[in-house]
């Protein structure tokens, strides 16, 4: 009877083992990687927001008000303060929107900012996004939920 030379191969054992380790692993990794997709994105949407902020600011020093109410669209004249390819999607799945104000004129706007139109983030995720302008409540601060249901950084009441 001859007897095989020193077989290298795995056994299922050590295969089971390595398999086990490998979704441990994965479990601890995958929750923190969805974790910071989701801060990145809300990260990305705060700053935009913050740079529209600016762009409204300087419009509304250089032409003494804040431009009109548009909807979806950058409003007439934005384009030297605001990239119009930025303004076009938020990272948050949505659009962004220019509530323009219209006090004394009898339109549907009390105050001045810059709404996330059609946005698909989650309660969660614009909570986080609320933590970076004030409080984390969704129904007071710069950021907030206005009485039209869209989520929007006001610039001005």
């Amino acid at each position: 009877m001859k007897r095989l030379a020193n077989n290298s191969a795995f056994t299922l054992v050590e295969i089971l083992i390595v398999t086990a380790i490998i979704a441990i692993m994965a479990s601890i990794a995958i929750p923190n990687i969805l974790r910071a997709r989701l801060n990145a994105r809300v990260s990305r949407v705060a700053s935009n927001l913050k740079t529209f902020a600016t762009g409204f600011q300087m419009y509304a020093v250089d032409h003494g008000a804040l431009p009109p109410d548009s909807h979806l669209v950058l409003p007439p004249g934005m384009d030297v303060y605001i990239d119009p390819e930025d303004w076009a999607k938020d990272a948050m799945g949505g659009q962004f929107n220019w509530e323009g104000p219209t006090w004394g004129e009898g339109g549907p706007y009390d105050y001045a900012g810059i709404s996330l139109f059609g946005t698909t983030a989650t309660v969660e995720e614009l909570t986080i996004l609320d933590v970076a302008f004030d409080d984390g409540d969704l129904t007071s601060g710069f950021f907030k939920q206005t009485p039209n249901g869209r989520y929007t950084f006001i610039l001005e009441e």
